[in-house]
């Protein structure tokens, strides 16, 4: 494994040309941040064989717990074959566990350096964890992140964190994976299972059989792919978004389960709806006159079975697609 020394601010022609290698390296950078009282960072890296620095990347980005794996290398090699996978680059800075605040800190300079030295797609940016530092993870992602992500791969949680979830339609997607059998984190599992089911945003719990409180185990890059699925299926489409010039849009709740109404907030005037499963046909559309800032549609779930829909919004300030989950 390769292993630099830099400056930050320094060397940034050196940094570049090192950060367009393929596999694994790590970069570490001597900070003068006074909240990491001088302490340098390592960043370590997997760079997939695919990485095109002519073409944006996705991005993971993971923290390691005080469990199996408790370092940052150990959770970038387990984190390696899903960045294989999506053509990703996965980056797992050390945190600072127990201490947010300096983990924010590492979290953000770690965000900063990628994106200086790699053709990153911000819309594409994953944030994971185990145990420990998927609550550092967590607390970053429903607080009030500087960078926001894609969604969360919150993996066998560590300590008794409640995120606030007062309002939800604004969170990205989030899924919560832990085993079976994961005695640590059992009774917080439960507890966020309860709290973020149903309560407004997408949401995913990943419960796998027989797994204890590690990330070792033969099916962890088709677990995490699948969370990986159900966060690109429930993001917010960026198709149009430059088109409009209205309020933010929210459609709430999602997933939509059988017997809840459909809520839609931020219309406003005259407004078309239409609803596409997942082979772009036609399946509800709606038309509004002088539309209010929140609008229910009672007869929205019947006839529509479980699946993705797009809903395309259209109305005098643009253009709008949103995707909505039904159960």
């Amino acid at each position: 494994m390769k292993q630099i020394l830099l400056s930050l601010g320094v060397f940034l022609l050196s940094v570049n040309a090192i950060a367009q290698q393929t596999g694994d390296y790590t970069i570490t950078i001597a900070t003068s941040d006074p909240s990491l009282s001088g302490d340098s960072l390592d960043i370590y890296f997997h760079v997939p064989d695919t990485y095109n620095p002519s073409s944006p990347s996705k991005m993971i980005l993971g923290f390691h717990g005080l469990g199996n794996p408790n370092n940052s290398d150990d959770i970038r090699n387990y984190l390696s074959p899903l960045g294989d996978s999506l053509n990703a680059v996965v980056v797992c800075p050390d945190p600072y566990l127990q201490d947010q605040p300096r983990s924010e800190v590492v979290l953000n300079l770690a965000y900063d350096s990628v994106m200086t030295w790699f053709n990153i797609d911000v819309n594409q940016v994953y944030l994971t964890g185990y145990s420990a530092g998927s609550d550092v993870a967590a607390q970053y992602f429903f607080g009030d992140p500087y960078h926001p992500m894609k969604g969360l791969i919150w993996h066998s949680p560590g300590f008794f964190f409640n995120p606030d979830l007062s309002n939800p339609q604004e969170i990205p997607p989030v899924c919560l994976c832990s085993g079976t059998v994961d005695f640590t984190s059992f009774i917080q599992t439960a507890a966020l299972n309860n709290s973020l089911d149903g309560s407004g945003f997408p949401y995913l719990y990943n419960e796998i059989p027989g797994v204890d409180h590690t990330m070792e185990y033969p099916t962890f890059t088709e677990e995490m792919l699948e969370c990986i699925n159900f966060i690109d299926a429930n993001s917010t489409s960026n198709v149009g978004i430059e088109e409009w010039k209205g309020n933010p849009v929210s459609i709430y709740p999602n997933p939509l389960t059988d017997g809840a109404n459909l809520m839609l907030t931020g219309l406003e005037g005259d407004v078309t709806i239409a609803v596409l499963d997942i082979n772009g046909r036609l399946v509800w559309d709606k038309q509004l006159k002088n539309a209010s800032s929140q609008v229910s549609f009672e007869d929205f779930r019947n006839g529509l079975s479980a699946g993705l829909y797009t809903i395309q919004i259209q109305s005098e300030k643009g253009s709008l697609v949103k995707k909505l989950v039904v159960k």
